[in-house]
């Protein structure tokens, strides 16, 4: 005897009834593939909807891929072109250390010819190109960090430089010591002011002005030597350093005392005519490594008054 299976089928809307009866196994069969049909449906929606996910995936990833290149790629030539600029910053090194009399940076230091730059490991995620691109910035960087702390010390060692000159400068009698007033009796041989007969060697400059009148430091020093010197009458030295010095002779009145550390343009002493002389004046005398020598390149003639 073969098992039915009752089945009713039932539309409301249609007011529709049928029933009919089915083998079992028949109705298992049917029921079967109907679930297949349905499961495929779904899973080929599902592998459908994942392909179409994919496309796009892959469609905004090579967006983004052309997008990353393209960024590289003006990265790249932004560097390429800082690296141009950059030789402007080299030119001007290369100025500096000519007018401060300095040897230049040889051009394969500048050119970071030396030594090797870090190398990094490949991204396996980008591509061979997105790769060589990133190389190329890695090592272009690495060069253009090099300059740059190259320059630095370089400007370092300039700045130490103009500092020393400075320093230097600073010592070096370079003002008038009376200024306003003009200059008289020249370093040379003249005939003596006193007897009118002999010949002797004058071995400074004669600024003449009135008694009282202020004295400056030259430069930057230490006074020496401060107190009466024979012809000089009352006189003071004054040791700059790197070899000057200088003298102030026939003062009237000293302000400063032996030991004493003195500025360039510092009032030092007054005008007088103590010992030899005829009438108030500066004697001022300039000494380079113990020679004496002609005092008149060391003072600035733009404050010299010409009668």
């Amino acid at each position: 005897m073969i098992d039915l299976t009752d089945i009713i089928l039932v539309s409301k809307k249609q007011n529709f009834s049928r029933s009919f009866k089915m083998p079992s196994h028949s109705f298992i069969i049917a029921f079967v593939i109907l679930l297949s049909i349905i499961a495929s449906t779904i899973i080929l929606s599902s592998y459908n909807a994942r392909e179409i996910f994919i496309a796009m995936s892959a469609r905004k990833s090579e967006h983004e891929n052309k997008l990353l290149l393209s960024r590289l790629d003006s990265l790249n030539n932004l560097v390429a072109l800082t690296h141009m600029n950059f030789d402007r910053h080299i030119e001007q090194d290369n100025r500096e250390r000519t007018y401060w009399q300095m040897v230049f940076v040889h051009p394969d230091i500048w050119s970071m010819g030396i030594g090797g730059t870090e190398v990094r490991p490949l991204e396996k995620a980008l591509s061979d190109r997105a790769n060589g691109i990133l190389s190329q910035l890695y090592e272009s960087l690495d060069v253009l960090k090099g300059k740059c702390e190259l320059r630095k010390t370089s400007l370092n060692d300039i700045v130490q430089k103009i500092e020393n000159k400075l320093y230097l400068w600073a010592h070096r009698p370079s003002i008038h010591p009376v200024p306003g007033h003009g200059l008289g009796s020249g370093f040379g041989y003249r005939v003596d002011p006193i007897n009118k007969k002999t010949i002797r060697m004058h071995w400074g400059i004669d600024i003449g002005a009135p008694r009282g009148t202020d004295i400056l430091a030259t430069a930057d020093g230490v006074v020496s030597y401060v107190g009466l010197n024979r012809g000089y009458g009352l006189c003071l030295d004054i040791d700059h350093g790197f070899g000057f010095k200088t003298r102030y002779a026939h003062c009237n009145c000293i302000v400063v005392k032996k030991g004493d550390f003195v500025k360039r343009g510092q009032v030092i002493a007054k005008i007088g005519d103590t010992g030899r002389t005829t009438c108030p004046h500066l004697h001022y005398e300039v000494h380079v490594s113990g020679v004496k020598v002609d005092p008149k390149p060391y003072i600035d003639l733009s404050s010299v008054v010409v009668d």
